[in-house]
């Protein structure tokens, strides 16, 4: 089990889904996880969910029209991370990252996937890109919980530091040992230890 690891952030902040396969939408993403075979979607901002499954009731209230959806955890991320996450995944983290400034989120962008393989890429990522998309997802999440607001998460995200080797979290995410290295630093600062 990842500790610390919000699988319910890290689905909202790609803007994903899981919702029992059936709906025969465009663009949907099967998900095969033990006996349980789920479809991954968009998850707009305008839409609602409704959960099902083992934790129908409890806490978090989603509906997305009459369907219901199962809430995300790190056994349906990673798969969908393995199977390759949808094109709009990394739109949504980096246009979370930029704040809403379109030449900054698209440079984020880029800086996950380079911008001529973004291009070929129009409805899925591949499993490598998906699991960058992932890790900056992760980081961004840790960051928001580590500093207390979004807006501190997005300039710690997108702003060299000296524990990084001048690097961006963003940057540094491009390998996984960038990423734990950054861990180490979001965790020194949630849980004031020396770094």
């Amino acid at each position: 089990m990842l500790t610390n690891y919000d699988a319910q952030a890290v689905a909202a902040l790609m803007g994903i889904a899981f919702i029992p396969e059936g709906s025969n939408r465009e663009g949907d993403f099967v998900i095969h996880l033990g006996d349980a075979t789920l479809e991954m979607v968009e998850a707009r901002a305008d839409q609602t969910f409704a959960g099902f499954g083992p934790n129908e009731g409890r806490g978090t209230k989603l509906d997305l029209g009459s369907r219901r959806v199962s809430l995300p955890s790190p056994a349906l991320i990673e798969k969908a991370v393995e199977r390759g996450l949808p094109r709009q995944a990394l739109r949504h983290v980096a246009e979370s990252l930029a704040g809403g400034d379109k030449a900054r989120a698209a440079s984020l962008e880029w800086g996950v996937v380079p911008k001529t393989t973004l291009e070929r890429r129009a409805t899925q990522l591949s499993p490598q890109e998906s699991e960058r998309t992932e890790r900056v997802a992760r980081l961004f999440v840790h960051a928001r919980r580590a500093l207390g607001s979004e807006a501190e998460a997005r300039e710690f995200m997108t702003t060299p530091h000296p524990a990084l080797d001048g690097r961006s979290p963003v940057d540094a995410a491009r390998t996984d040992l960038g990423t734990r290295r950054t861990e180490q630093v979001l965790n020194a600062l949630e849980y004031g230890l020396a770094l």
